[in-house]
């Protein structure tokens, strides 16, 4: 079977996260990489045995190029998908897929029309113990679901991340090109496990802060309430300013009628009335759960299957994002 042709637009951090990936799969061959920065595009290329380009344009235009991995800056998700769809690639994008609703609808719509694969980079789905927590809940193992509880407390510096570099300083942590803040860039991995486990929101209700980085425009400390379409409800609080840095971690909690459970950043604790089983994640290297996102993607391209994080379920927690902005100019 012939493989998948792939390019990479963007050779930042997670741009080569992906280029490794797709050179170490055997169902895809990493045709190009191309970044707005040459001598990056050149040497990540050189890494991966693939094609240096500086344009999303060579890309599209290579006719060895069937599908595109979007990791630029979030203000360029939208157009540079809605491009390579235009000249008939399928696309993985990273999150959020854009930093505007009408944009992702934009290209979730125009994959549907083209009858190409358009998926989202949400490769925490692919955690098993997100998996087994997922199963667990849709089996009615924990019974009739009443809360879900989200929190993420990271930590994210001014010197060495919003304002790391020349290309740092261009996007991040403005209203225009970042879209958001730590909902919009951090959370929203979470959102879309909290939206994946506890389905559709009714009512939200939220507030939005920036409460220690005074370079940027965005929110650094979110808090919402929601209540699910089930009647369910959930909290989330989210946090680019933890402290100590050393004590940053991410756990969702859902609690049923039978018991509850909660992931703790990679591992899983079920406590019921049978007893408690806890399931160790910590093996899982960054980079991992991406590469399995990504071969589900090939396949779903070669075997005509639609891919189960496409542009659907990636507007989902957009709209969630939104929402809480939103609620918070009231």
């Amino acid at each position: 079977m012939d493989r998948i042709g792939f390019a990479v637009v963007g050779a930042g951090v997670i741009g080569q996260v992906h280029a490794k990936n797709v050179s170490m799969l055997e169902s895809c061959k990493l045709v190009a990489v191309a970044d707005q920065v040459r001598k990056r595009a050149e040497l990540v290329g050189q890494k991966f045995g693939a094609k240096a380009y500086t344009s999303i344009d060579e890309v599209v235009k290579d006719p060895e190029v069937e599908a595109v991995v979007i990791a630029t800056p979030s203000y360029l998700h939208a157009p540079q998908t809605l491009y390579a769809l235009q000249y008939g690639k399928h696309v993985l994008v990273e999150k959020p897929m854009a930093t505007t609703l009408r944009g992702a609808r934009l290209i979730s719509e125009s994959a549907k029309n083209a009858g190409l694969r358009l998926g989202v980079v949400f490769q925490e789905r692919y955690l098993e113990t997100v998996r087994q927590l997922k199963e667990l809940v849709s089996d009615g193992g924990l019974g009739k679901v009443y809360l879900i509880e989200a929190e993420l407390k990271w930590w994210r510096g001014e010197s060495d991340y919003y304002r790391s570099d020349e290309i740092a300083r261009s996007w991040r942590g403005y209203w225009e090109t970042e879209g958001g803040g730590v909902l919009m860039n951090q959370a929203i991995h979470t959102l879309d496990l909290v939206l994946w486990l506890g389905g559709e929101v009714e009512e939200v209700s939220g507030y939005i802060s920036n409460a220690s980085h005074p370079s940027i425009e965005v929110e650094d400390v979110a808090t919402a309430a929601i209540r699910f379409r089930s009647g369910a409800l959930g909290t989330i609080s989210a946090t680019v300013n933890i402290r100590p840095t050393n004590r940053q971690y991410r756990k969702i909690r859902v609690l049923g009628t039978n018991g509850f459970a909660e992931i703790h950043d990679l591992s899983l604790r079920i406590s019921t009335e049978e007893g408690e089983v806890q399931v160790d994640g910590s093996g899982v290297v960054f980079g991992d759960l991406h590469r399995a996102l990504l071969a589900d993607f090939a396949d779903c391209i070669r075997s005509e299957r639609e891919f189960p994080v496409n542009g659907d379920e990636g507007i989902k927690s957009l709209e969630l994002v939104k929402a809480i902005y939103l609620s918070s100019e009231r």
